[in-house]
């Protein structure tokens, strides 16, 4: 889930019961069912990721956070075939004719996906089709969702997951702030998207 690695969490194929001092995901219950390299075999487990990245990356057992702690460097423990199968092609058509049945805050200068502030990513409550110089996200094709209602934020929590677990790349590298940091980058997500 996180890629913290202080403990056995899978044992000969069989769940440990561990749960996480990181992201406090359990073994045999927040992975369950998952199987690595394929998009729908791990959507689960980026969703889950991108739930907890989106809230701060906050600790389970803080007192067991390392002091030098890096989300990014930890999430590489995770092994490939957890983390990167990419997802299935968009299929723009549908995803512009279920524009009208997502919501919006209005204008919207924030990333859903990542929380990169700075262009109009929804404007009056249209997408303006902005691609995150961040994540890549396209306005309107990758964020669809209700504000704050669990299921409809399912893609945007899972590509967030994603984005994530392949160490947070940006989409357009000359755009990056030097001392970039991505869990304060995360916390500009407006509460309603994450």
């Amino acid at each position: 889930m996180c890629g913290w690695n202080d403990y056995t969490f899978w044992e000969d194929g069989w769940p440990t019961s561990a749960i996480c001092d990181c992201c406090g995901s359990e073994s045999g219950i927040g992975d369950m069912g998952s199987e690595p390299g394929s998009w729908d075999g791990v959507r689960g487990l980026h969703d889950f990721r991108g739930w907890w990245i989106g809230h701060g990356a906050q600790w389970w057992r803080p007192r067991s956070k390392p002091q030098d702690w890096d989300v990014l460097q930890q999430v590489m423990n995770i092994p490939a075939s957890w983390r990167t199968p990419p997802p299935p092609p968009v299929d723009r058509e549908r995803r512009v004719l279920e524009r009208a049945a997502s919501g919006s805050l209005g204008t919207e200068t924030v990333c859903r996906i990542c929380g990169l502030a700075g262009p109009s990513f929804w404007r009056d409550g249209v997408p303006t089709e902005t691609v995150c110089p961040s994540c890549g996200s396209e306005s309107g094709i990758d964020d669809l969702g209700h504000p704050g209602v669990w299921e409809t934020m399912r893609a945007i929590r899972t590509r967030r997951g994603y984005w994530v677990g392949l160490g947070a790349p940006w989409t357009d590298l000359a755009a990056r702030p030097a001392g970039w940091d991505v869990v304060e980058q995360l916390g500009a997500i407006p509460p309603a998207w994450r």
